[in-house]
Formats: C-alpha cells, sequence, structure tokens
C-alpha cells in the first residue's frame, strides 16, 4: 500500500514527522490484519478548509477533528486531520501535538477500516484500538 502524507506544513515543526505518520498507518492497518490495497493518503488542514469539508459532506457546521473517505476497491481512502483540531486536543489532554497527530491517524484508518463512533460503545471500542495500537 502507498501512503502520502499532505500539509504537515500546517503543524509545529515537532509534529511535522511524515515517515512516523505513515509508518503509524500501517502499524493500524498490521494490527487490524487488514489486507487493504491502493493508495491512504493523510491530509493535514487548516481550520477553514476543514469547516468548509465537513459542511460540505456531512452537513455539519463546525470545525472536526478527523473526515475519512473510502475508495472503492481495490483502492483505500483519505484521511483528513484539522491541523487546528490536533492543536486544542493535545492541549486539552496533556499531551504533544505529535502525539494528537498520531491518534488521530490512526483513529481516521480505523474508520477506513469499517469501525465508527457514533455511540459511546462503539467510541470505546475505537479508543480502546487506538490506545493499544499506539501502545498505551
Amino acid at each position: 500500500m502507498k501512503i502520502s502524507v499532505f500539509g504537515t506544513g500546517l503543524l509545529p515543526a515537532s509534529a511535522r514527522r511524515p515517515t512516523l505518520i505513515r509508518n503509524t498507518c500501517l502499524k493500524t492497518l498490521r494490527a487490524e490484519k487488514s489486507r487493504a490495497t491502493g493508495d491512504l493518503n493523510i491530509i493535514f488542514l487548516d481550520k477553514a478548509r476543514m469547516r468548509k469539508m465537513n459542511r460540505g459532506f456531512l452537513n455539519h457546521e463546525y470545525d472536526t477533528d478527523v473526515i475519512a473517505f473510502n475508495y472503492d476497491p481495490p483502492a483505500f481512502g483519505d484521511v483528513y486531520i484539522s491541523a487546528h483540531m490536533a492543536r486544542l486536543q493535545a492541549k486539552d489532554v496533556g499531551h504533544s501535538v505529535l502525539d494528537e497527530v498520531l491518534t488521530l491517524c490512526v483513529h481516521g484508518t480505523l474508520h477506513l477500516l469499517g469501525y465508527d463512533d457514533d455511540t459511546a460503545a462503539q467510541r470505546r471500542e475505537m479508543f480502546s484500538r487506538q490506545d493499544r495500537i499506539l501502545g498505551r
């Protein structure tokens, strides 16, 4: 699988780690025993562009941390991550922006693999998987 990372310039210098981001996505795919092929794109957006995507595709009037879109097989998908929300959430939970970026990469990749977080039970399942993959 080809994994590409775009928009890291929106992140603080300490979080601009495309190789680590790619490896974290691969680790997620391996942990979930995925046989996915194709391309996985991780795209960082600013607040305005993420809000526009959230409004246009999901009809939500707010910024969000991650939006993931699957391609038709055999391709894989795109994970859009708000650089703004990564900073805010990192501060809220008390870890680095890099740690939050990696968490959001895992989260988005899990969405592409079919996991959802609409209900409390689904969120617990996803967060448990994220923590296991990230070694927490």
